[in-house]
């Protein structure tokens, strides 16, 4: 690598990265095949998701937005953090936490996008990025104003962001049964009773992401003697629910 920064920001994003597929450049190019020194991190290549570290400045790059973190350090006042611990912290919160795309379309055609962080208790922060289109393409003045929304989370397991909560597990649970890539079963127990719950992926139209949920129409669970009593209600349930 061409900078210890590189190393360092590596080090700070090493609990999310044991599965996810690295590359790192040091011979890179610009638009017009110039050769330039820098360090090019790709985390998560589908998604655009990674960083470059130059000489006096770091871009993070997430999804179709950018941030730049420059060296003003002569220019800092007393108490803030100079770019590098700044570069530190975005990076850490955009792999800790869901990240929020607002898509703001007049007619059919993308006005802007936003983007937030959404933290574990559901706060939101400010507006990380903001791009708008105003000037690269024709906007309707007259076309009706709509919302999409599309929420990122990384997934440690797969090692890539999606748009589809990774599986939650209730720390309770004895035994877990997946039924398929959207369902699965969790099997509890207390003192000598067995109980079951099912889980299935469902759809969040306000912040555009799957999320696991209990399953609907489902037969209650009631109280078992032995696991496998458990086991064959909650399908049965299943059963039932198919019919």
């Amino acid at each position: 690598m061409n900078f210890e920064i590189t190393s360092v920001l590596l080090e700070v994003l090493k609990p999310y990265l044991e599965n996810a597929i690295v590359d790192i450049s040091t011979d890179n190019t610009d638009w017009r095949n110039r050769s330039y020194k820098s360090d090019l991190v790709t985390i998560d290549a589908n998604n655009h998701v990674g960083f470059e570290v130059f000489e006096n400045e770091i871009i993070a790059y997430y999804f179709t937005d950018h941030y730049h973190f420059e060296d003003y350090t002569s220019e800092l006042q007393d108490g803030e953090e100079n770019y590098i611990e700044r570069a530190k912290h975005f990076l850490k919160e955009l792999f800790e936490y869901k990240i929020q795309k607002v898509e703001y379309y007049k007619g059919k055609t993308l006005s802007s996008e936003k983007y937030f962080v959404i933290y574990h208790d559901g706060r939101e922060d400010e507006c990380i990025g903001n791009t708008w289109y105003g000037l690269s393409e024709f906007i309707n003045p007259f076309g009706k104003k709509s919302i999409r929304s599309t929420t990122w989370q990384f997934d440690k397991s797969k090692g890539v962001f999606t748009t589809r909560q990774p599986k939650s597990v209730d720390p309770n649970a004895i035994e877990v049964i997946d039924i398929n890539e959207d369902c699965y079963i969790e099997i509890l127990k207390n003192h000598n009773a067995y109980t079951y719950d099912i889980m299935e992926i469902d759809f969040d139209d306000y912040f555009g992401m799957y999320y696991w949920a209990p399953a609907i129409n489902i037969i209650p669970s009631g109280l078992y003697d032995t696991k496998d009593n458990a086991i064959n209600a909650a399908y049965e349930a299943l059963k039932c629910r198919g019919k």
